[in-house]
């Protein structure tokens, strides 16, 4: 027994250390980085590593240690080592910041390659293991000792633990022999070391490992589950598994509760050769297939969802107003410009400007100062048609069509010969003369339709193209004029019947046309998405969902849509405006900030401009920069510019490829053809308000400003994924 190590000093450590990853856990906007094995680290991981390593030092000078956040010295010199330390300073660090509720600390007493000591802190489930190989051991539960101990009842199932971020096809095959051989095999997918631990206590009957994982992934749990009567073998040799090897690699193996080894030593073997030969219906992957099936459930549901938000939105306005349901659905109060604002932390507030642009907000539970905002913006109106005033214009006694202007820069071609619809806002009469009643309307019926020219009457139109003015060729056909038609005031008077107001009310309106037909998924697979608007109410759409369903967190989360990104933003609901540093320092200065908290503020803040991108065209590859060309469904896409049209840089796409990272989506970057000048978004015009940390983002996207756009569907649960981890950190 090495009766030198006293097991309380190490449970002290192994407990503050429990601490420390536990109160970074609850910050909940702790830091993550990714090493060079593209594996994710925490602050978590570093502090708990260099708190271990220090105190252990501290307490036995003379033995060395390895911890995974630490630089390993070269073999040559650690084979001479009698005694090391092994420690997994946070095993399960994925699921640390997936938020999962499984992950330990390891800490292994390794001598000579064989590991004698192990304790491990299952945190997420408050308890301590330990034991040495020589079979003493105990268990720490909420404070309370006891002696470590192995159930031997016999459940119904076999239990077997993977993996819940890397089962690998061999552990697959191994799990098929066990079902070739008669078993009813429970699939558990567990996280880090919580596995082993539920091992040793005959809560989990095997866990096979195959795939890659390092010693401090096992060492600790190897002891424990040994000591209580377990099994652990080489996968390969069906030896032992050693440790302080040139590569610090586990070797692939196995671990039995004490349960199946009594099995095993009564004979029965198939445990450790299971027949993966033998055909059998291997429920698992049926499992895993039905997850694949269930995912694509999920994104083809969000998809649709999307597409009904944009079909509830002909406007601006109606897009605003959908979001504002939303927030009061979810509890959000609402506030108003004109009013004092009595906000405190933890409330959930929003305002609206104009109708049409919309800022919500969540205080976080940190410090305003030095926790800052966290901020997801998006636009409201994309490029359509706007109905001006006196519009009506008869046409040979016989038609009547609207007179139009073009709003911001549609593909004006593809609004030839669809059905369309109007729909906008109406200003009515009130008691003040400054302030008209507001009310929107949407028509959603095929009302009109803009007829294209027969190719009789320009024979080279498919040639030559047909050069299009906006005050000839765009206009709308609305009706027929027959003898009782009354064109004056026609518009109004239409407007009037459908809401259902007298017309002498009306004073004005801002209405704009829009494709009556809904959009919809299409492709084999249903991949594709298809409807209007998609810039940009996809982002906005998916701002919304993830600024409603992410938790509470220190930083105070803000989701800012606005109105007329198409023409510039320079309205006083555009991003041009100061409307959002506004709101910034009313929530600073009504959490009784003073300047200085303001500054520091927007300093420490991080803004992702959500804008839809350009995705690889395949009629016209030679567009696109060779290199940078994103794809639809390849994930969400980080905007670069050299020439500053987007304010991404080195720092701010690190971050966003780490939230990637973190949420479990791939991304990808866009850099335009350097023969072709690109467009511009949200991003610096808002930063010429604050000089704030931020991101150019959207989505892949063909048809940009086309009546009918084209998306991914799994790019918008891609986004959606992303923006609530960055809303959670």
């Amino acid at each position: 027994m090495l009766d030198w190590i006293k097991v309380s000093d190490i449970q002290d450590i192994i407990c503050e250390a429990g601490c420390l990853v536990s109160d970074i856990y609850e910050k909940r906007n702790f830091h993550v980085e990714t090493k060079g094995d593209m594996t994710p680290v925490t602050e978590a991981d570093k502090a708990s590593s260099e708190f271990i390593v220090r105190a252990l030092k501290k307490l036995y000078p003379d033995i060395p240690v390895i911890s995974e956040e630490a630089s390993l010295p070269s073999y040559d010199e650690r084979k001479k080592w009698k005694y090391v330390w092994v420690v997994d300073p946070l095993d399960g660090t994925k699921e640390f910041i997936f938020r999962n509720g499984r992950f330990c600390i390891n800490i292994a007493l390794v001598e000579d390659g064989r590991p004698v000591f192990g304790m491990i802190n299952n945190i997420c489930d408050k308890e301590i293991l330990w034991a040495f190989a020589d079979g003493e051991r105990g268990i720490t539960r909420d404070g309370e000792e006891s002696v470590l101990e192995a159930s031997m009842e016999v459940p119904s199932r076999l239990r077997v633990a993977v993996s819940r971020f890397h089962l690998t096809e061999s552990e697959m095959q191994y799990i098929d022999g066990l079902k070739a051989a008669g078993y009813d095999v429970e699939l558990m997918p567990l996280g880090a070391s919580s596995k082993q631990c539920m091992v040793a206590v005959g809560k989990v009957d095997i866990c096979p490992k195959f795939g890659k994982c390092s010693e401090w992934d096992v060492a600790a749990g190897q002891v424990l589950v040994a000591a209580t009567g377990g099994l652990v073998v080489n996968a390969e040799t069906g030896g032992e598994v050693l440790y302080n090897k040139e590569n610090i690699l586990s070797s692939p193996f196995i671990m039995f509760s004490k349960r199946i080894h009594e099995e095993i030593k009564r004979g029965n073997r198939i445990f450790l050769t299971p027949d993966a030969e033998v055909e059998v219906k291997n429920d698992y992957l049926g499992a895993q297939r039905n997850e694949i099936i269930n995912q694509d459930i999920m994104e083809k549901q969000l998809a649709k969802e999307l597409i009904e938000f944009i079909h509830e939105s002909p406007t601006n306005f109606h897009a605003v107003a959908n979001a504002k349901k939303e927030l009061l659905d979810h509890g959000f109060k609402q506030l108003f410009s004109g009013e004092a604002w009595q906000i405190e932390k933890g409330g959930k507030y929003f305002v609206t400007k104009n109708h049409s642009s919309l800022f919500a907000f969540e205080i976080g539970s940190g410090e305003i100062a030095s926790d800052g905002f966290k901020i997801i913006c998006a636009h409201s109106d994309s490029p359509t048609f706007r109905i001006k005033p006196n519009a009506e214009m008869p046409v040979a006694g016989q038609y009547l069509k609207l007179n139009t202007e073009v709003y911001g820069g549609p593909i004006m071609y593809t609004w030839f010969d669809r059905p369309l619809s109007m729909a906008g806002r109406v200003m009515l009469k009130s008691l003040n003369p400054l302030k008209p009643a507001t009310q929107f309307v949407n028509f959603n019926r095929p009302l009109m339709v803009i007829p294209h020219i027969a190719i009789h009457f320009n024979r080279a139109v498919n040639d030559q193209g047909n050069p299009l003015s906006k005050q000839k060729d765009m206009l709308p056909v609305i009706a027929m004029i027959n003898e009782t038609f009354e064109k004056d005031n026609y518009l109004v008077k239409l407007i009037a019947e459908e809401m259902g107001v007298n017309k002498e009310d009306i004073l004005d309106f801002d209405l704009t046309l829009y494709e009556f037909e809904k959009g919809c998924l299409f492709g084999v697979n249903e991949e594709f998405i298809s409807t209007g608007k998609l810039d940009d109410l996809a982002m906005a759409f998916a701002g919304l969902k993830a600024f409603v369903n992410s938790e509470k967190c220190r930083k105070t989360k803000v989701l800012a849509i606005f109105d007329n990104e198409e023409v510039g933003s320079g309205t006083k609901q555009g991003a041009g405006s100061p409307i959002l540093r506004t709101i910034v320092e009313r929530i600073v200065f009504g959490l009784g900030g003073k300047p200085e908290d303001l500054y520091r503020a927007i300093h420490n803040s991080f803004m992702i401009s959500a804008d839809m991108a350009h995705a690889l065209h395949p009629n016209y590859v030679e567009k696109h920069d060779p290199t940078n060309h994103p794809v639809l469904n390849g994930g969400p896409v980080i905007k670069i510019n050299a020439n500053q049209k987007y304010i991404t840089d080195g720092d701010s796409a690190a971050v966003f490829k780490t939230i990637c990272k973190m949420a479990g989506v791939p991304c990808q970057e866009f850099v335009n053809h350097s023969d072709m000048a690109g467009g511009s978004t949200l991003g610096n015009i808002l930063l010429s308000q604050m000089e704030m940390r931020g991101v150019d983002i959207g989505n892949p996207m063909w048809a940009m400003h086309s009546v009918r756009e084209t998306g991914g569907v799994k790019d918008n649960a891609y986004v959606i994924k992303a923006f609530t981890t960055f809303y959670n950190i």
